[in-house]
């Protein structure tokens, strides 16, 4: 079947920023190593080259995922519409809240402010493109979302599918009633929902994992906090709690994806701690006002005190941005609860 003008643009677009993105995570690269040679580089509260080092890799993945999927898009290979469709899930539920961030959040005033010959506002420029940036880029997401689960569009990657259990010059009738991306052992197919949260569920769960063991090493002098049930948590214990919560996440979203109802059932009771986590610090004042003095500390030390006279923001808002992926998340899990089995009888196994 002929690729659609809609797929082979969306190809190009994927490919072109994957590219973007690994030259500029090649120049960051170059960027670290002048950095690490920098005379001022001990001043500052760290090291500056191994930030740059650690963007770059986190920089790379992204682009070779890109473009990976890119090529898998030109070849209407079934992965990579996943693939992309994942993406474009962490698009919108990424872009949204931090252009509502962009828009309301107090910005530093730079010196020149008070200038009454400078011909433009540049923190009016900055709130403006950067909530602008932003916003199109979840446009972006929200229109992949539409496009790649529209029938016209799976049909074009389904084609190519032959049937297991037909002879290889027959081909599979296309599953137009099947919401699903993968079929299991028994017959039942996966939501395209639940393969989307389960994969971003264990990347999630890898990254904040990664990001405690970076943070810790790229800031040693600081204590990360960590909120559960009403409680502050900072040091081994901490990083210990958010380990094991990771590490439940991840079997449980395993679990997910290979439709089973105890990884449905723990995901879902992780989403609602995580949500009453959130609540306990919006509603109660005491744990707003603590949360406040906690990040407020923490800025201050992470910059050696150079944004120190930035307007304060209430930070626990930005917390309530990750808010619409929690309900979206239950919704789709509790809506797809039909699709998953018991231990009593085998069900998919390919994740």
């Amino acid at each position: 079947m002929t690729r659609s003008t809609g797929i082979t643009v969306s190809a190009v677009v994927v490919i072109i920023g994957s590219a973007l993105t690994l030259l500029s995570a090649a120049m960051m690269v170059v960027g670290s190593v002048f950095a690490l040679h920098a005379t001022h580089a001990a001043d500052a509260p760290v090291n500056l080259g191994y930030v740059l080092v650690i963007e770059a890799f986190t920089m790379f993945a992204f682009g070779a995922w890109g473009l990976a999927s890119g090529i898998g898009l030109v070849k209407t290979k079934q992965w990579a519409r996943i693939s992309t469709l994942v993406y474009a899930a962490m698009l919108v539920f990424f872009s949204l809240p931090a252009a509502a961030i962009m828009a309301f959040m107090p910005l530093p005033n730079p010196p020149s402010v008070n200038d009454t010959n400078s011909p433009f506002n540049i923190m009016l420029i900055v709130r403006v493109g950067g909530t602008l940036v932003y916003a199109m880029f979840a446009a972006l997401g929200g229109y992949w979302l539409y496009f790649f689960n529209t029938q016209k569009v799976k049909t074009q990657f389904r084609a190519q599918q032959p049937s297991p259990e037909i002879g290889q010059s027959e081909v599979l009738v296309l599953p137009s009633a099947i919401p699903g991306v993968r079929l299991g052992p028994d017959h039942r197919a996966r939501p395209l929902s639940v393969t989307i949260i389960g994969w971003y569920l264990i990347i999630g769960s890898a990254f904040a994992v990664l990001s405690l063991v970076l943070t810790n090493a790229l800031f040693a002098r600081l204590k990360l906090p960590f909120f559960f049930l009403g409680v502050f948590l900072f040091g081994p214990g901490a990083y210990l709690l958010l380990m094991v919560w990771m590490a439940v996440q991840a079997g449980a979203a395993v679990g997910l994806l290979k439709l089973k109802s105890w990884g449905l059932y723990t995901t879902i009771a992780l989403q609602c701690l995580a949500l009453l986590n959130m609540v306990m610090i919006a509603a109660v004042p005491a744990n707003r006002v603590r949360f406040q003095q906690i990040m407020e500390s923490f800025r201050f030390s992470a910059t050696g005190g150079m944004f120190n006279s930035a307007p304060r923001f209430p930070m626990w808002i930005g917390m309530l941005g990750s808010l619409p992926l929690i309900v979206v998340i239950l919704f789709f899990l509790i809506s797809q609860k039909k699709f998953f089995s018991s231990g009593d009888h085998p069900s998919s196994s390919v994740v």
